[in-house]
């Protein structure tokens, strides 16, 4: 596991600005590799790379990075861990290729001479970002795992730029870059902004199972190599048949991600997904693994230690808790060594972080997180209510009614605070647009008048967000066996949506700051495959939220884990907003260059603050949503 970062440009190649900048790069992003730091550029191919490593396979100085081939034609600098590598590495060695080292970064270049970009990614079963140049081609590449798990940036203006987060590639670009207006609609629409676009004008995200190909005397070209539809999955004869099968996949994704040169510790919540994730530990044979749990004293309802235990009780784990105070959040909140150099929509971050910082005191660089389930397997009520409104939507004569609907409800809900969501669904059906857009929902359209400032309102209103759900929905519609499984566009619209685009990213840079690798066994991409290959009726037996995994769990788990509520992996900010974190947050909206620099309206965000306060309504979502965004505006852009 690395921070990578580098420079391609074609024409005149100042070396020695390109080192420094790369070192600069680099140095930005050393949290994500203690262990080893590697610059170095080729001037007559313009080419300049930087890595930061994170030792855990061959913890050999030979696989440090960048690696060039043997005959020097190819250059890599790669971030991830191949959990297949030794596997590809035999199939490379029967095609005569030869290794000087064990690491699974030279599998990368072997494999790339063996059989070309496509071919090589899609023999690989692991979490990646990379950088490879064929001097002898001429040709400049970036790829991106199947899911999204790891990060990549980059710019294409002049030059190719890029590096594993944002604040390294700060360093490279010659000019700072500005606000994108559409980036902000976005992200207030989705909590998110759908790659490729970022916040940041000129600054790209390579999406998710993408990779960017360039070309000499070529324009950048993306291309896209993975869709969970591209692999035949034969259907099961049964729900006892595809239960075994989905145990048989998790099994082996717990396997691969025990392939570690350093220790594996477990974020055990005492939920059904990181539950099954320690039996499958244990019928792998795994014993005393280190086990962290997160808790707090007040208030109640949000710790899981009572489940957490049970779990750790039943399988031979060495269980630890961490119990969260409010004054230790915010201490963490203004710590300038945990600032994120991306707008966190999701508050979780806040205890990830304390669970990260806990396991890496401790020794490890390697843990097993839980994310992924929910998406795949249906685990969100917005979900099934999500379903119930495709259904009605596809009614004859809902488009007409909604339509009238929505014109005659337009002057109350340009003034309200509060009911938007349903007004944003029916102005939604009325004019052809996404019905589901997924449970990752900031603003609602409708309130966009409110909470827009005089430059983002000059700037028009962007209609990115519905524009991304819709083609990946398009794209669902294309490639799945059975288009009208509805259950399945939902989980599709979910997985390219919260879980690519805001799960992976917290789960990755609040780790990744405490030098901390997380591997989600769920998101194994043969997993993945699986269970969009489920049909979406069996998924939702009985209106049953994770029915499948429920059945599954019966067979391994406590009764008391399947019989508990969904709690979720969370913190009580809307409570602590009420209590000392409240103050923290007024004073953020209070002086934001964000506010003050006309892109949203600090009257809004303060008004949300008050009548939250009060007790009157629960705007917990929109103030963090609002209060993070600030918060990294006037840390980053401002």
């Amino acid at each position: 596991m690395c921070g990578i970062a580098g420079i391609y440009q074609e024409g005149a190649f100042d070396a020695e600005d390109a080192e420094a900048r790369l070192r600069q790069a680099a140095s930005a992003i050393a949290h994500r590799g203690p262990d080893a730091e590697g610059v170095k550029t080729w001037p007559a191919e313009g080419v300049g790379l930087a890595s930061r490593r994170l030792a855990i396979i061959d913890l050999d100085p030979r696989a440090n990075q960048p690696m060039v081939s043997r005959d020097g034609t190819v250059i890599v600098t790669f971030n991830g861990e191949i959990y297949n590598f030794r596997e590809v590495r035999e199939d490379l060695r029967a095609r005569g290729a030869s290794f000087r080292t064990e690491s699974d970064t030279e599998v990368l270049i072997e494999g790339y001479k063996a059989w070309g970009m496509k071919a090589l990614l899609e023999r690989l079963c692991g979490m990646f970002a990379f950088a490879l140049y064929d001097a002898s081609k001429k040709t400049f590449f970036l790829a991106r795992d199947r899911a999204g798990k790891k990060p990549l940036f980059y710019s294409d203006s002049g030059a190719v730029r890029f590096c594993s987060e944002l604040r390294g590639l700060l360093k490279l670009l010659p000019v700072k870059p500005s606000l994108d207006p559409a980036g902000l609609d976005a992200y207030l629409s989705l909590k998110f902004v759908p790659s490729p676009a970022t916040l940041l004008e000129g600054v790209r995200k390579l999406p998710p199972g993408f990779y960017l190909e360039k070309k000499r005397g070529a324009s950048v070209h993306l291309e896209r190599w993975w869709r969970p539809y591209d692999r035949a999955v034969s259907p099961a004869s049964s729900e006892g048949e595809w239960l075994d099968r989905i145990d048989s996949a998790l099994m082996t994704a717990v396997r691969r991600r025990l392939v570690s040169d350093v220790p594996v510790c477990l974020f055990l919540s005492g939920g059904i997904d990181s539950s099954l994730i320690a039996s499958h530990l244990a019928r792998a044979g795994v014993k005393d693994m280190a086990a962290y749990s997160i808790g707090y004293r007040d208030p109640p309802g949000y710790s899981e230690f009572e489940f957490s235990r049970l779990v750790a009780k039943r399988f031979p784990v060495r269980y630890k808790e961490i119990v969260l105070e409010p004054g230790e959040a915010l201490r963490t909140l203004e710590d300038p060594d945990a600032a994120i150099d991306e707008p966190v929509s999701d508050w979780v971050w806040v205890p990830l972080y304390q669970l990260s910082r806990a396991a890496h005191r401790d020794g490890f660089k390697v843990a097993l997180v839980g994310e992924g389930s929910d998406e795949l397997f249906v685990g969100y009520d917005v979900m099934l209510d999500g379903l119930r409104h495709i259904r009605r939507a596809a009614n004859p004569g809902a488009r007409a009614a909604a339509f009238v609907l929505s014109s005659l409800l337009s002057p109350i809900y340009r003034f309200s605070k509060r009911g938007q969501r349903r007004y944003d669904l029916i102005r939604r059906i009325a004019e052809g647009r996404p019905v589901y857009m997924g449970s990752s929902l900031g603003i609602p359209r409708a309130l966009r008048y409110q909470v827009a400032g005089s430059r983002l309102r000059e700037s028009g209103e962007s209609l990115a967000g519905y524009d991304f759900i819709r083609s990946l929905q398009d794209d669902y519609r294309r490639t799945a066996p059975d288009p009208e499984d509805d259950v399945n566009l939902v989980c599709w619209t979910e997985f390219f949506t919260k879980m690519s685009e805001v799960l992976l990213q917290r789960v990755d840079r609040v780790s990744m700051l405490q030098s901390l690798e997380a591997r989600c066994p769920f998101l194994d991409h043969e997993l993945v495959e699986l269970a969009f290959n489920i049909p979406g009726p069996l998924k939702i037996k009985g209106n049953r939220l994770k029915g499948l995994l429920k059945e599954l769990a019966a067979r391994q788990l406590p009764p008391e884990i399947l019989q508990r509520r969904k709690m979720g992996f969370s913190f009580p900010f809307k409570e602590w907003l009420r209590g000392e974190l409240g103050p923290v947050v007024e004073k953020t909206f209070s002086g934001s260059r964000l506010i003050q620099d006309g892109w949203i309206r600090g009257g809004f965000c303060q008004a949300l603050l008050r009548q939250h306060r009060s007790g009157w309504i629960d705007h917990a979502p929109r103030i963090w949503m609002l209060f993070d965004l600030c918060r990294w505006y006037d840390r980053w852009v401002a």
